[in-house]
């Protein structure tokens, strides 16, 4: 009788084993195990991606800007690992009055995305000391063209256009050039210099 009670508990107890052990796996102990062996295998493999330096970032950046380090002012270098699993460098910087965002690919050094900005700004008139002088005097093609480069941040260009015309009753300057595939289009007050309105468009 004893040995039939010590050899029921042995049959009990593995039987409570396995049914452990059943449980376990019905419960996904297994696919919990896979899915992070997966992970770890994504984490490994990014790690191990060689990428590119920050200063390889902002030169690429530069290069596709025509622009030298000399003329900017850097105000972000950033890495920074996307939802999408991709390292990628967030660089902005300054050139005069443009601001220049790029999104680089830190593995291949791909352009992801690049925008510019220009701050809009009017310059300010310059009073003229008599009546007379407000009505004869207007600002020449030359003086035009370079207030519109002074407010496009850059310090020459391939004039496309610069002449005469008439905006809203308002006689001005039709001023517009390109600096590298950049194409930039200003209107420009022939009485005081002020930029009626400008533009900047890449040009594919």
């Amino acid at each position: 009788m004893k040995k039939f009670n010590k050899l029921g508990k042995s049959l009990i107890g593995a039987a409570t084993v396995t049914c452990m052990l059943f449980a376990a796996g019905m419960t996904g102990v297994p696919y919990y195990g896979s899915s992070f062996v997966a992970k770890s295998k994504v984490s490994k493999s990014y790690k191990a991606a060689k990428k590119i330096t920050a200063d390889e970032a902002k030169r690429i950046a530069l290069a596709h800007a025509k622009l030298a380090e000399k003329d900017v002012t850097f105000v972000k270098v950033e890495l920074e690992l996307e939802d999408n699993n991709r390292y990628e460098y967030d660089i902005d910087f300054y050139s005069g009055n443009v601001e220049y965002d790029y999104e680089i690919d830190a593995v291949s050094g791909a352009i992801l995305s690049a925008d510019k900005d220009i701050e809009n700004y009017v310059i300010p008139t310059q009073p003229s000391t008599s009546a007379a002088n407000t009505q004869t005097s207007e600002i020449s093609v030359e003086r035009a063209k370079q207030i519109a480069l002074s407010h496009a941040g850059v310090g020459s260009a391939r004039f496309k256009k610069a002449k005469l015309d008439y905006e809203n009753s308002i006689k001005v300057y039709e001023i517009e050039f390109k600096v590298g595939n950049l194409e930039y289009e200003y209107d420009i007050n022939v009485s005081n210099g002020a930029i009626i309105s400008s533009s900047v468009e890449v040009d594919d």
